[in-house]
């Protein structure tokens, strides 16, 4: 089941941080297994590292604007997968 918490608002591919807002309501922790969808792009990763104005933090609350690490490196020999872009929904997979 998945919940969705966010949207990407910008990607800065060179350090490969996704820029996302958190809905209000909604947070973002680290160890959340998370879910980046759009039209083209599917990520499916575990938060490590979450920043508010370059500052790590464990929890960002809704409303706020947060750097996330993506992880783009291959896994299994399987293709490098598409970089998030702008608009893109950010989901926290519930188990």
């Amino acid at each position: 089941m998945e919940e969705e918490v966010g949207e990407v608002i910008d990607f800065f591919k060179r350090i490969s941080v996704a820029a996302v807002r958190v809905y209000p309501g909604k947070s973002l922790r680290l160890g959340d297994r998370i879910i980046i969808r759009g039209p083209h792009t599917y990520i499916e990763q575990v938060v490590d590292s979450l920043q508010i104005e370059h500052r790590p933090v464990a929890e960002a609350g809704g409303g706020a604007e947060v750097g996330l690490l993506v992880h783009l490196e291959p896994q299994g020999g399987e293709p490098i997968p598409n970089v998030p872009r702008e608009g893109n929904r950010v989901y926290r997979v519930v188990e």
